[in-house]
């Protein structure tokens, strides 16, 4: 059990995180919408997940940088 703990750190659980965030906002960005107002929304959701995507993996980088030893 400790071998696995040891696996999923936080900067580990927070990359995956941002991958998945990652990959949320290439679907919302990629299908189509029916109406104006479905662009609108595709864009805003897509690029708020975007913007997560970024800062979840620049905060996943810096913790896994900056750790004891380094």
């Amino acid at each position: 059990m400790s071998e696995v703990t040891a696996v999923f750190t936080a900067p580990v659980i927070m990359g995956l995180v941002a991958v998945a965030a990652l990959a949320g906002t290439v679907v919302t960005l990629t299908r189509p919408a029916a109406s104006e107002a479905g662009v609108y929304r595709r864009r805003i959701a897509g690029t708020m997940l975007g913007a997560g995507a970024i800062i979840l993996g620049g905060f996943a980088y810096a913790l896994s940088s900056w750790g004891p030893g380094r």
